[in-house]
Formats: structure tokens, C-alpha cells, sequence
């Protein structure tokens, strides 16, 4: 039993790289959740913003960002639902992961394209990349990528 639990955990991958595409709430939130419990698990974790998940990340837009129409939710509704269920805003949450050491990052290719400056972004500790460096963390055998 003892040989088959070590041959697990060495299977277990440790890098966690996310693609955050979209800027609505109901993509924020389970990027930021699956990446504060990634970090807090040991994993190494990078989100990659790029086009409207740049909104998430740049002043004067976070106060903006809704729910898609997908969910089916005012924007009231939402912020209703977090704060009944205790979460953090979208500011905490992305203060929290960066504390505990996720690696966010702007995409560069897509602050070229809508003119977004390093001093527009509202975090301090955002790296910006482009898809080559993206590309690399997602191609190590041990990440697991997921695109949201």
C-alpha cells in the first residue's frame, strides 16, 4: 500500500498554468480560487490575462466586471451571492493569490493591442509576458493548463 501511495504523489503534477480570457465574474472567481488553493498546496502557479481577462487586471475596470450572460445573474444578484457566502471581491482575491506567490501576468501582445501601459495595471507584482513564455510553462510535462 505504502509503494503505491509514493508512486502516486510522484505522478502528482505540481505547476498549474491558467489562461484567464474572459473579464466577467464567473470567470474570475474560479480562476482565483483554483490558483490561492494551487499556491497554498505547494503548486507553482502562472495565470496568463489576455483580452478581456485584461480587464481584471487593469485600474478603473475591476469595478466594472459583471457576470456573462451565461449565469443567468444581475450583476446585483452576483455581488449579492459573494457576499452571502463570505467571499472576498475580486480585488482581494487577486491580492490574496499574489501574496501567496501565483505568478500573475499580462499578456503583452494584448496590452499592445488596446494600448494598456505596465502603470495602467492595478497590482503591483504583475509580470508581463508574451505567448512564447506562456508556451513554455505550458508545455513542462508537469503542468496542468486550463483555459477559462
Amino acid at each position: 500500500m505504502q509503494r503505491e501511495q509514493s508512486s502516486q504523489e510522484a505522478k502528482r503534477k505540481n505547476k498549474l498554468v491558467m489562461v484567464v480570457s474572459k473579464g466577467t465574474m464567473d470567470t474570475a472567481y474560479p480562476a482565483l480560487i483554483l490558483a490561492t488553493t494551487a499556491a497554498s498546496q505547494g503548486m507553482e502557479v502562472y495565470m496568463y490575462f489576455t483580452f478581456g481577462g485584461m480587464k481584471l487586471l487593469t485600474k478603473g475596470q475591476t469595478e466594472g466586471v459583471s457576470p456573462s450572460v451565461d449565469i443567468g445573474m444581475t450583476k446585483q444578484q452576483m455581488v449579492g451571492l459573494i457576499s452571502k457566502g463570505g467571499m472576498p471581491s475580486i480585488d482581494q482575491m487577486m491580492n490574496m493569490a499574489i501574496q501567496s506567490g501565483v505568478r500573475v501576468n499580462a499578456c503583452s501582445p494584448t496590452m499592445a493591442l488596446f494600448g494598456t501601459t505596465k502603470e495602467s495595471l492595478a497590482y503591483s507584482g504583475v509580470d508581463v509576458c508574451g505567448a512564447a513564455t506562456f508556451l513554455e510553462w505550458a508545455s513542462d510535462p508537469d503542468a496542468i493548463t486550463l483555459f477559462l
